[in-house]
This record gives structure tokens, C-alpha cells and sequence, in this order.
């Protein structure tokens, strides 16, 4: 599948506005007719470029004729040319600084010329390609308001952030003084659901996560805490699918009753047939979370800096690393104060929050969440279980949306 990912440059350019919700944009020009088609589907945006498809858009294509196929890839653009009576291919994508590259094509007929042109530009995809592979996935993130690697909201990289920050600070924050050394206190299984909604310059994103998390308690010191996560998530990209899985693992140290240091190592995997991406990423964070008990309410500070690295992905006869190094550094306040429903103690927090990308170009440098949680006290010295649900608006110069979430501890 990935195989058309690294054809469809052969399709790439000086492209037209994408149409709002089109992830893919494919203008090609024959002689002096234009046409333009929008697709949500790599592989259907790549069949639309192939003679077949050329000869059915009314644009009286010929094995001979003067051709320009220009593709917008989520943003980035590409571009493949013959000239008339030529089977000479020249390809470019000049956003990434290379330079154009040629093949000439060789065939008893024009047509089978143009089709070895297009087996040469595979072959220099597999055996020398490399360099120019990486350079267009790493511009991705940069340029696509949807890669599912890195640059938005609900990308890869962006919620492995967002489940290092919640499992080390947001979901446990207030819990730092809950176990003092030598009470009985459980392990806990934690289960949830996380939906998020955001519209990036356009394109809407939906993503469905399943949070699964286990947390060890020490025998001896229950707010030591070693905590392994495994969320599942599942976005809707326009029409695309794209799969995650980010699994961690973290251990709380209470530095004293107030002030708790997480240190935490994570793994990424993002995939997407529709979108036309594979992509690995390793992570190692350092969250800090600080309480200050007051009568009728507690604030916690919470500062996470944390290195987000992309690793070499391999899809059938290619490979290729982005190189996206990025340091990321997300901060927030959280209020809390008791709360009584349906005759139950319970607590409510109020937080904001803020994170900010340093390192390699991204779509969205930076964003800002406000949110607001309801559910049993999880700071209760008795606590063995708890139930927290909420929801946040988060906001940046590129991108709106909201955060919905139901978490269960037990």
C-alpha cells in the first residue's frame, strides 16, 4: 500500500488551491487543457494520474502528448512533466530545495517509453530515493494540517504529549498526599474514552482514543507508582482512517508531601492507507507536579518537558526516517474544590494548560486548553477507586476544537 505512497510522487507540483475538504488535489494539464479533481484517498488521487485515468477526464490524452500532473499531497507540492513527443519524466517537489530529476523512458512504442520512465522513477525510489522520501515526510509535518505523524492536535506526536501529560500530572495531580508510607492502598486498572474534535485551517480531524493504562503502588511507599499506558486511537481525517498506538511507561517519585517528579519513556505507531503515511516515534519526559492544599479547594502545577523523536519506517521496498526532533515543553494549573452530587462527595477541577513545540518546522507551533473535570475525589485518603469525566476547548492561531473524556480508576 505504502508502494503508492512513494509512486504518487510521480504525480507531484506547482499545484492549485486544494478544495476545502480535499486532502488530495490533482491538477493535470494535457496541451492546453487543465483539469483539476479532488480525492480524500492516496490511491485514488494516484489512479486519477495514470493513463487510464487521464484518458477518462475528456483532457485527449495521448502516449505523445505534452503533459503536467500536479499533485497538492495534504498540503505539499508536487509535480511530474513529459514534453510533447518525449518520454522524458521530469520530477520535482522545489518546497524541499531538491533538485528537478529526470528519467528517460526507452520502449518499441511511446507508451511502453513513458511506463519504463515511471518503473526508473520507482527504481530511484527504492535504491536512491532515500533522502528525498525523508525530506517530503518531514515537510509534511510542516505543511499538512492533518499529517497523522506530527504539526496537529491529533497527531501522532501530539497525543503521545497529550497521555504523557495526563498520565503523570492531570489524572493523578491531586493524589500525591492520597497514600502516606505504610497504608494499604490497591493497585489500580484505569479504563476510559477520549474523543477529540478539531478543525485545522479547513480540514477536520475526529479522534477516538481508548486510554488503557495499569498503576503499581509500592508496598512500602504507596505514592511511588509505576504506571504502563496503552491507548488505542482511532481518526476520522476527511474521509481517511488513521490508527495509533502509544504505549509508556512512567514512575512517580514524591519528592516530598507536596512535590512529586514523573520520569517517563513512550513508543508511537501511526498508519494511515487512505493518507498515505507510516510513521515511529520515541519518547523520554520529566513531569513535575506540585499541590498546595488550602481549606476548601488544592492547586496543582504541573510543568512536563519532554524530547518526541521519529524513528525509520519501512513499507515494502521503501524506507525512510522524517528526522523530526522536536522538545516539548506543556504546563498547567489545575483548581480543585469539593463538589456534592446526587449526596456524594466529589471533587471538580478547573484547568488550563499550555504547550509549546521547539525543534524541527510544524504545522502548529503551540496550543492552549481550558477545561473542566467532574467526578469522586481522587485526593480522598481512602480512595481505592475513582471516576473522573470532563471536557476542554483548545485553541491556537491554526487550530479550534474540544476534548471530551471519561476516565475510571479501580
Amino acid at each position: 500500500m505504502y508502494k503508492k505512497l512513494a509512486a504518487s510522487a510521480l504525480v507531484l507540483g506547482l499545484c492549485q488551491p486544494a478544495f476545502a475538504a480535499d486532502l488530495f488535489t490533482v491538477t493535470a494539464t494535457v496541451n492546453t487543457t487543465t483539469q483539476s479533481f479532488g480525492f480524500s484517498n492516496v490511491s485514488d488521487a494516484i489512479d486519477k494520474m495514470q493513463v487510464a485515468g487521464l484518458q477518462n477526464s475528456n483532457l485527449n490524452y495521448t502516449p505523445t502528448s505534452a503533459a503536467s500532473i500536479a499533485l497538492d499531497f495534504r498540503g505539499l507540492p508536487m509535480t511530474v512533466s513529459y514534453a510533447a513527443d518525449s518520454a522524458k519524466m521530469t520530477f520535482n517537489v522545489s518546497s524541499i530545495g531538491m533538485q528537478p530529476v529526470t528519467f528517460e523512458g526507452k520502449g518499441t512504442t511511446a507508451a511502453a517509453a513513458r511506463d519504463n520512465a515511471n518503473e526508473q522513477f520507482k527504481d530511484f525510489l527504492k535504491k536512491n530515493g532515500g533522502d528525498v522520501v525523508n525530506r517530503i515526510m518531514k515537510k509534511l509535518a510542516e505543511v499538512s494540517p492533518v499529517d497523522p505523524i506530527a504539526g496537529n492536535p491529533n497527531s501522532l506526536q501530539s497525543q503521545m504529549v497529550t497521555t504523557d501529560f495526563d498520565r503523570n500530572f492531570t489524572s493523578h495531580a491531586s493524589n500525591i498526599k492520597a497514600a502516606q508510607p505504610g497504608s494499604a492502598t490497591s493497585n489500580l486498572i484505569g479504563v476510559g474514552l477520549r474523543f477529540g474534535s478539531y478543525d485545522i485551517n479547513g480540514k477536520k480531524s475526529d479522534s477516538y482514543t481508548i486510554p488503557l493504562s495499569y498503576t503499581n503502588r509500592s508496598d512500602l511507599d504507596p505514592r511511588r507508582q509505576l504506571t504502563i499506558s496503552a491507548p488505542l486511537t482511532y481518526t476520522a481525517v476527511e474521509g481517511g482512517k488513521v490508527y495509533s498506538f502509544n504505549p509508556g511507561i512512567s514512575y512517580r517519585i514524591p519528592m516530598n508531601d507536596e512535590w512529586a517528579l514523573t520520569p517517563a519513556i513512550g513508543y508511537g505507531l501511526t498508519g494511515s492507507v487512505e493518507l498515505g503515511s507510516l510513521g515511529q516515534m520515541v519518547s523520554g519526559s520529566l513531569t513535575s507536579s506540585y499541590v498546595i492544599n488550602r481549606d476548601g479547594y488544592d492547586i496543582a502545577i504541573g510543568n512536563m518537558v519532554g524530547f518526541y523523536q521519529s524513528l525509520k519506517a519501512q513499507a515494502g521496498d521503501y524506507s525512510y526516517d522524517p528526522g523530526i526532533k522536536n522538545t516539548i515543553f506543556r504546563n498547567g494549573v489545575m483548581l480543585s474544590r469539593p463538589a456534592s452530587l446526587f449526596g456524594k462527595g466529589m471533587s471538580v477541577e478547573y484547568s488550563l494548560i499550555d504547550t509549546r513545540f521547539t525543534g524541527d518546522a510544524l504545522y502548529t507551533n503551540g496550543y492552549d486548553e481550558i477545561g473542566v473535570t467532574l467526578g469522586t475525589n481522587k485526593g480522598a485518603n481512602s480512595a481505592r477507586s475513582y471516576l473522573r469525566a470532563g471536557v476542554s476547548y483548545l485553541t491556537s492561531s491554526q487550530a479550534k476544537g474540544f476534548t471530551a473524556n471519561l476516565g475510571y480508576w479501580f
